[in-house]
């Protein structure tokens, strides 16, 4: 009895197993499987600008981190540019700690400008320039509408992929059928722009007029490339 049990049990499963095989279009269906890839290069729109405020002496008279920020953002604001847009690189904790441990202490923090274009940058360069900022660089550029972009190279991607495997499957007389299997394969570059780094104001204001008589945007295009592996049916 119990020797027929078991050989009912594994015949169950073997059933089974036969069954869950035959219902799986991924063991049963003819396919063909093929890679699509699709590119975009982006003009960026927004280049964040890094740079630190630090307190200094001017003769015997201290000029503090408060009145620093409060000359910086007066400057700004004459100037146009949106406040909203400039906001500290961290949470300002370091400043904090060093005050309260020695007031003689020269105090310093880091900040992040938000510009749209080149002709903003070189504006930026000056306005930074009159009220003495260290080590400003460019940190990054991106784009407002980047997930929008990447949205469109996958789509870019798939289609190719699906283009790819009709072609074949024409060339021996036979038709692509569904997607049964997708697989992506990101692979975004990293924005970045030229002369992303300098080290004085010198040298920023030489960036900037060197920008300012080329086209509005000089910085290198954010190139995104976006590949799919897919298996299709075959009809």
């Amino acid at each position: 009895m119990k020797t027929f049990f078991l050989f009912f049990t594994l015949a169950l499963i073997s059933t089974s197993g036969i069954a869950q095989s035959e219902l799986n279009p991924l063991n049963s269906t003819p396919y063909i499987e093929v890679t699509g890839e699709g590119e975009m290069e982006v003009i960026p729109d927004q280049i964040f600008l890094h740079f630190t405020l630090k307190e200094r002496y001017d003769g015997k008279k201290k000029l503090n981190i408060e009145d620093l920020e409060k000359k910086m953002k007066q400057h700004l604001k004459v100037n146009d540019f949106d406040l909203s847009k400039l906001s500290l690189a961290d949470a300002d904790a370091d400043y904090v700690t060093i005050k309260r441990k020695n007031k003689d202490v020269l105090a310093s923090k880091d900040y992040v400008l938000e510009v749209g274009t080149t002709n903003e940058l070189a504006d930026t360069w000056e306005i930074l320039d009159e009220i003495d900022v260290l080590n400003a660089y460019i940190e990054r550029v991106d784009h407002t509408k980047m997930e929008a972009f990447k949205k469109e190279v996958k789509i870019k991607a798939i289609q190719a992929a699906k283009d790819k495997a009709s072609y074949l499957l024409e060339a021996v007389g036979q038709n692509v059928g569904p997607a049964l299997f997708i697989q992506e394969r990101e692979n975004y570059g990293q924005p970045y722009a030229k002369n992303i780094r300098v080290r004085g104001m010198a040298e920023l204001q030489d960036v900037a007029a060197t920008e300012a008589s080329e086209p509005a945007i000089s910085f290198q295009k954010i190139k995104l490339t976006y590949k799919v592996f897919a298996r299709f049916a075959i009809n």
